[in-house]
Order: C-alpha cells, then structure tokens, then sequence
C-alpha cells in the first residue's frame, strides 16, 4: 500500500513503538513536575475540488462530528491502526454518538490527564480548536472526529507523543488521512450502514485502497490523496513550581473538565436526538449521470433520475423529487433533409 511521506511519521508513532508486544515507554521533559498547555487547531480540507468523486451534495452536507480527545501515559490507546476497533469506537465511527465512548474513558481516567472537545465543523472545510494540557507522565496525545456522511470513516491520531528528546515540542503539523473502522461496508459517503460481519481491523484509506471502483477515494490516477485534514499542537506555556501548585492546577483543570463533560454530555443527547429524527426521514440515492439529450439539433431535455434508499417513517420528512429535467441540444434548427430521414 503506497503512504504520503507527510502521513509516516503518524504510521511509525502508532504501529512501531507496539511491536512483539512491547509498550513504548514516555520519555521525560525536563521537569517531571511542569504543567504544560498546548493549543490543537484541526483544519479540514474535504471540497468538491479536492474530492470530487460522490461529494454529497444534499442531506446531509459534508461535515465533522465534534472531536473528542485526550493526554494520557503510554498505557492508554484510544484506537490502533491494524487492529480491530473497540466497541466505543465502532459505535462513535458509525454514528458520531459518544455515550459509549465517554463512558469507557471514564473508567480508564488512572490513565487519562486531560480531556478535550473540539466544536464540530459544519461544513467540508473549516477549522475547529481548543486547549489541553500535559505533563512529564502523560505526554501523548489521541483524539478522533467522523467524517460525516460516511458508512464508518473517521479521522485522527493515536499515542503522538508531545515530548521528544527530552523537551516538549514547541509546534507539529501532522496530515491526517481518511480512516476506515472495518465494521461497515459502504464505499460510498452515503451508503448504507450494512454491518461488515466478521469485522475488518482499522485501516488507512488510500488513493488505491480499498482497490473498488465504488469507493468514495478511489482515484487510481493519483499516487496520493491530498490531505483531508491537517492537525497543529503549539505549545503555550509550562507552568513550573512545587508540587502543591501542580495539583492546584490540575484541581482546577479537573472541575473545568468536569462541568464541560456534563454540558457536552447534555449537547450531545440533544445532537441524537435530532440524528434519531432526521434518521427517519426519507432516504433517497445520488442522481445518476444525465440521460442523452433527446435532440441532436434544435432544443430537447436530458434527464437524471435517483432511488429511494428507505421510505420515510415516525413522522420523517417526505422524499424528495425523484426526476430531474434540464434543457439541452443546439439552437441550430433541423434542417428538411435531416427530418427526411427520421420516419
């Protein structure tokens, strides 16, 4: 499977440091006991331009679930790269509904320093931020974000370690490719959740791979997809002093955390709701290429038609129009001797 240059050093932070089953230790940073503050600004790049091949041009419009992340010590793994994705996962990848993933970070917290939600993007492209901190014992950082629509894509990193060579790095860049959970089997952004069953481990999703004319990414013409995504971690400031003035701080960021977990935690209800509503409304296929024109001169009409995926129910919003029609041929008038032959 061909790789960008730009996405290698991801593959080496996540697959390397595992291998024969040994657990990457984190280095130290200086002062073990500094508190240290990082921005995170994800910047998505997902246009008609860029990906051209079935851009979803009606409900829903291409967007980003909110971005849910966290710092932790080397025991923690959030998801791994050719592995089987965890239930947590698999239902955030499928659905963007975060209950179960909280949930299960909540009960590996001995492992977790920080947590971070990022506000959802609305649109393709667009940008979303936030803060978090780290510390010389939980220095990797990990978050995830769908891709939406999408049958269980999903974007993000596992493990990037902020500390290296000792020293807290000060700014990343890291490109983020299109990830693909195994526990659906759409290829298309629109497709229908049809479970993969067994399911398939987490994989990349290249250019060439999956190798399915169908595929959403399928562009065989091409090395290397552009970057759908690109993440940047700036350091902001290290906060040194005794140990009691460490726990304050981490006290403090704790109650923060803990009063947006229950504001989130009530967003994000309300966001399933309305995905469960808009779940029962009328589902129909992309339009399929336009019909030939049925005038060679003067003017005809083409014609597009599409399909009902799922017919509307509980009260859903009725399907749209199922036929499109459009004007087309030449201002040029048929001649006598071109309408002589046509009996």
């Amino acid at each position: 499977m061909n790789k960008s240059k730009l996405v290698l050093p991801l593959l080496l932070l996540v697959v390397v440091p595992y291998a024969n089953g040994a657990i990457f230790q984190s280095e130290s940073c200086g002062d073990s006991e500094a508190l240290v503050s990082y921005q995170i600004h994800l910047v998505t790049n997902w246009s008609k331009n860029l990906f051209p091949k079935h851009y979803p041009e009606f409900r829903p419009p291409p967007q980003w679930s909110m971005t849910y992340g966290q710092t932790h010590n080397a025991s923690f793994h959030l998801f791994r790269l050719n592995d089987y994705a965890p239930t947590p996962i698999r239902i955030f990848a499928e659905s963007g509904h975060a209950h179960a993933l909280e949930e299960d970070l909540t009960r590996k917290n001995a492992a977790i320093y920080d947590e971070f939600h990022l506000p959802k993007v609305s649109k393709g492209q667009g940008a979303t931020g936030g803060t978090f901190f780290v510390d010389g014992s939980h220095s990797k950082v990990s978050f995830i974000t769908k891709i939406v629509p999408s049958p269980d894509w999903f974007i993000g990193l596992d493990s990037y370690n902020l500390c290296s060579a000792g020293r807290w790095v000060e700014n990343a860049t890291i490109a983020l490719d299109p990830l693909d959970a195994g526990t659906s089997n759409g290829l298309t952004f629109t497709s229908p959740k049809w479970p993969t069953n067994p399911p398939n481990v987490i994989e990349r999703i290249t250019a060439r791979y999956p190798k399915h004319f169908a595929s959403s990414f399928f562009y065989p013409e091409i090395k290397h997809l552009p970057s759908i995504a690109q993440v940047t971690f700036t350091k902001l400031q290290e906060y040194h002093g005794s140990n009691n003035v460490h726990k304050k701080m981490k006290k403090l960021k704790m109650k923060q955390r803990n009063k947006f977990l229950k504001k989130m935690a009530h967003l994000n209800r309300k966001l399933e709701n309305e995905t469960s509503k808009q779940n029962n409304d009328c589902q129909v296929s992309a339009w399929s290429e336009w019909s030939a024109c049925s005038q060679s001169c003067d003017i005809g009409k083409r014609t597009r038609t599409r399909v009902i995926v799922s017919h509307p129910k509980d009260h859903g919003k009725d399907c749209p129009r199922l036929k499109d029609t459009q004007w087309c041929g030449s201002a040029r008038e048929c001649s006598i001797s071109d309408n002589y032959f046509r009996w």
